[in-house]
């Protein structure tokens, strides 16, 4: 007889039992019920299932979703618990070696369990069971809880979410004191450039869990901190999420909409400040000022109007007052162009006549330097870098009588005035609670939704200096008393800014 026929069953049955009985992770050592998950799209024989022996008591007390799917009058899981746990009674002892005889119930497939992971499973079920542990096991489990990695602890609590279960989570995570994985407290104190260099999904997962616990400071900190900083998922504007996606990915709660408004205005600040200056270099007429002209203008008086007339009535920006003034200001003009398009890339040269979709050589390779109509890389997403790289603006003089002629003595200014507000270290443009009812940190309101709309604003010497509203025509002058924070939602959602006063002297 050929030993190996003998042996063959042996093994066979042996891998059976093992698949049978996959290792039990205990949670509750006195539970009376096995959570099973199997990852989908794997067999259920496979190593992929999963089983945690839970107290089917503290599920059912802190979760609603439980103690609905738990309940032998609503779902079938709920019967078939019931009948196996009093056959358990009836029958067993509370051992280890007849662990794998306790009624056994199957985690339902829902949309979170496998974008979660098993890992978030494991943590969640922990905390639904945290008063099955003793004295000891509680304090270890405190401990570990208090520096879990933020993408573990979001992605448990986007599970809460999905199980109903986010309350007792909460008042967990608050009473531990949660500090966002191994992070040094004083590194989420306050904005820095180590916080701006976090990466996005760790500085959303904060952000998800700081609006979770109603932690209001941290909130602020890390939404103005994504502000400036972008997202790579803003590439080609805001789109609507995904619904097989995690929750931080999107922020909920009109988080994400509001965060990517707020950066909006910021950058259309930078570009009303740029268009200022090549505007009045430029010679151009300010869009008020040429409307009430057109309505003013004889039919005619555009073409006998002499270009000599025209020349004198165009105010000049060259400090010198030389018969060349009109010069300097077009080599002024010329180096503005050159710079904000080549050296920050905050400006696009391009033609209107051409559809950008258009392509001559649309299956073959493009030659070096063969024009193409594709818009060039712009500039770095991070806003504190383009203003950093604006700021390089050199000081070009067309010829020594004409020094300090340039932008840069009068750009400076207007930019710190910006800058100050992207790196104060408050996240004064971050989502705040809402200064009309500071107890609920979770209530904030849109800049879009603020009564007080279509203002204009003065900037003086780094500073705004003046507010006008439509429903009051004299001029609102800025007190000590405006926030800081008021004062930086007045200049970015401003209809109009006067920055001809910013950099004067």
């Amino acid at each position: 007889m050929n030993p190996g026929h003998q042996t063959e069953p042996l093994a066979r049955k042996l891998d059976e039992e093992h698949i049978e009985h996959p290792p039990i992770t205990i949670i509750s050592v006195s539970g009376d019920l096995i959570l099973e998950y199997i990852a989908p799209g794997t067999s259920s024989l496979s190593n992929s299932k999963r089983k945690w022996q839970v107290a089917s008591k503290c599920l059912t007390s802190n979760s609603p979703y439980f103690q609905a799917l738990l309940d032998p009058t609503k779902f079938s899981e709920g019967r078939q618990f019931s009948a196996q746990k009093q056959a358990w009674n009836e029958s067993q002892t509370a051992d280890l070696a007849s662990q794998h005889a306790l009624p056994t119930v199957k985690l339902p497939e829902i949309r979170s369990t496998s974008l979660c992971g098993e890992d978030a499973i494991e943590l969640f079920l922990k905390i639904l069971c945290f008063e099955s542990l003793d004295e000891t096991e509680r304090t270890v489990f405190e401990n570990e809880l208090r520096v879990q990695s933020t993408s573990l602890v979001a992605r448990m609590i986007d599970l809460a979410d999905s199980f109903s279960s986010t309350s007792i989570i909460r008042k967990v995570l608050q009473r531990v004191g949660y500090m966002y994985g191994k992070t040094k407290v004083a590194l989420l104190s306050r904005v820095t450039p180590a916080l701006l260099g976090l990466k996005e999904d760790r500085t959303r997962q904060i952000i998800f869990i700081a609006a979770f616990l109603d932690d209001s400071r941290l909130r602020r900190i890390m939404t103005h901190v994504l502000l400036v900083a972008g997202s790579r998922l803003w590439a080609n504007g805001l789109e609507d999420p995904e619904e097989e996606n995690l929750r931080w990915k999107h922020l909920p709660d009109g988080l994400e909409e509001e965060i990517y408004y707020r950066r909006q205005c910021v950058l259309n600040t930078i570009t009303d400040l740029q268009a200022h200056f090549l505007r009045v270099y430029g010679g151009l007429e300010d869009p008020d000022n040429a409307r009430s002209a057109a309505n003013n203008r004889t039919l005619g008086a555009a073409f006998t109007a002499s270009a000599h007339t025209l020349l004198q009535s165009r105010r000049f920006q060259c400090r010198g007052g030389f018969n060349n003034a009109s010069q300097c200001d077009l080599f002024q003009l010329g180096q503005m162009i050159r710079f904000f398009s080549m050296r920050a890339k905050t400006i696009f040269l391009g033609s209107t006549l051409i559809d950008p979709d258009f392509d001559l050589n649309p299956e073959g390779d493009h030659t070096v330097g063969e024009a193409r109509n594709d818009q060039p890389s712009g500039p770095p997403t991070d806003i504190a870098a383009i203003i950093a790289s604006m700021k390089q603006f050199p000081d070009y003089p067309i010829d020594e009588a004409h020094t300090g002629c340039g932008v840069r003595r009068r750009i400076m200014p207007a930019l710190e005035c910006v800058e100050k507000f992207i790196w104060d270290d408050r996240g004064l443009l971050g989502i705040a609670p809402d200064y009309k009812d500071p107890t609920r940190p979770s209530k904030w309101t849109a800049w879009a939704d603020h009564p007080r709309k279509k203002h204009m604003v003065d900037i003086s010497f780094a500073r705004v200096t003046a507010v006008y509203y439509p429903s009051a025509p004299t001029k609102n002058r800025v007190t000590r008393s405006t926030s800081h924070d008021e004062l930086g939602r007045l200049l970015f959602t401003a209809a109009r800014r006067d920055w001809s006063a910013a950099g004067s002297g």
